[in-house]
């Protein structure tokens, strides 16, 4: 069975075409999309609310039913991949709300099928269901949310679950893996940009999530944890500084900059200062992070760069020329008419001339 998707090269032609509006009425003329049909940003998004709203309604139709998410679940899947493989849909927003819903709803209805009290195993199998979706639709942000659960999933292990003490420690060191696997993956060229999009995401989010899971653990006011937070913090502050200047990317500096933010959480904990304090020296921290990444980044010449783009010499002298060649010629003076007897204004001589 081959699953409809865009060709490696059609996804890169939508995502140019995404990027710069001018060149998709040029690359869907020329045919390099395949026929696929995406949107922008903001249209992806109000087709996403279309859906939830969709399925909402969908729901309300079938609640009568012995099994409405079972039935409602299948039905949402199938009228995705319908709109996927036939309609040759891409990224419009309304085949994820509802292959996602869709997914979610038959596997919450095993669930209450099973009447099972592991509340890890129902959290890790919505995950599983979650990823699934994402690899189908290529989406880097249901990926995301997938092993996000299954952190969730790892700290729910513990003895109590929901009821009880969690297992944070084990959560935030699987991120903490996590995060590391995906920055050694991003350093292989990919050829599609929704797998570079999922590895950026995770390595984006996951040390943010390990370290809420590991300020959780334990006593969270007290000073080792704190001062553990802070290493950590630190350490993928620098690994992604490096990173992101070698490799020239942009998620591990965005990354970073979640870093800083988690750096001085914890410091905000180990120092007993006044408020004012403790913000000077944030800010002093940003402050430092910021002029250490320019200082690498300013003798870059490609990928990024924080040099100032220089003009060429002589650059007013051609945007005159183009002006003054594109520029309209001055017309000649009218030549005077003929003109009649009498006056120039009412007759009868009212203007002084006859």
């Amino acid at each position: 069975m081959i699953i409809a998707r865009p060709t490696v090269m059609q996804e890169r032609w939508l995502a140019v075409g995404t990027r710069y509006p001018a060149l998709r009425a040029a690359a869907e003329k020329l045919g390099h999309s395949g026929g696929w049909k995406t949107t922008t940003l903001l249209g992806r998004c109000l087709g996403f609310l279309l859906g939830l709203v969709g399925t909402g309604m969908l729901a309300g139709v079938l609640s009568q039913l012995e099994s409405p998410l079972l039935v409602g679940g299948l039905v949402l899947v199938a009228a995705a991949e319908w709109l996927v493989a036939q309609r040759r849909v891409f990224r419009s927003g309304i085949e994820e709300a509802m292959y996602l819903c869709g997914a979610v709803a038959v596997v919450v209805q095993l669930l209450i099928w099973s009447d099972g009290n592991n509340d890890a195993l129902g959290v890790a199998l919505v995950a599983t269901a979650v990823l699934l979706v994402g690899w189908r639709l290529l989406n880097p942000l249901f990926t995301t949310l997938a092993f996000a659960g299954y952190s969730l999933a790892i700290a729910l292990s513990g003895p109590q679950g929901f009821g009880g003490s969690l297992s944070t420690l084990e959560a935030g060191i699987a991120c903490v893996v996590l995060a590391i696997v995906a920055l050694v993956a991003g350093g292989r060229e990919w050829q599609r940009p929704a797998h570079d999009g999922m590895l950026d995401a995770l390595v984006i989010t996951m040390p943010w999530l390990a370290h809420g899971w590991f300020a959780a653990y334990g006593w969270p006011g007290s000073a080792p944890n704190n001062w553990a937070l802070l290493v950590l913090a630190l350490g993928f502050l620098a690994v992604n500084l490096v990173i992101g200047v070698s490799r020239s990317q942009h998620a591990p500096l965005i990354g970073a900059l979640g870093n800083v933010t988690c750096a001085a959480y914890s410091l905000q904990k180990l120092l007993p200062w006044p408020l004012h304090w403790q913000l000077i020296a944030a800010g002093a921290l940003l402050l430092a992070v910021a002029i250490t990444l320019e200082r690498l980044l300013r003798d870059r010449s490609e990928g990024l760069t924080s040099r100032a783009i220089a003009e060429p010499a002589g650059v007013e002298v051609i945007q005159l020329a183009g002006a003054a060649s594109i520029s309209p010629a001055p017309s000649a003076e009218p030549q005077p008419g003929f003109r009649g007897e009498g006056g120039g204004f009412g007759g009868g001589g009212a203007s002084g001339r006859y």
